[in-house]
């Protein structure tokens, strides 16, 4: 892999990470909120934070099918 593509593919895999990243924390808060450790609003936060995620997700997988053909692709 040249240079330049390995630039290219260190920075399609941090955006990656940092989705899935993101996924990961929403799910989490979504978690907290429904067993009520969230004092105000927490079904309202909780579904928020699931939606969210699931956005997320649909857009993480349409990413990484994308930079997977892009890396195939490479030598």
């Amino acid at each position: 892999m040249n240079p330049s593509a390995e630039k290219i593919f260190k920075m399609k895999f941090a955006k990656l990470t940092i989705m899935l990243n993101v996924i990961v924390i929403l799910v989490a808060v979504a978690i907290l909120a429904f067993f009520g450790l969230i004092p105000f609003y927490s079904i309202a936060i909780g579904v928020l934070c699931l939606i969210v995620a699931a956005v997320m997700a649909v857009l993480f997988r349409s990413h990484y099918k994308r930079d997977k053909a892009w890396l195939m692709k490479q030598e």
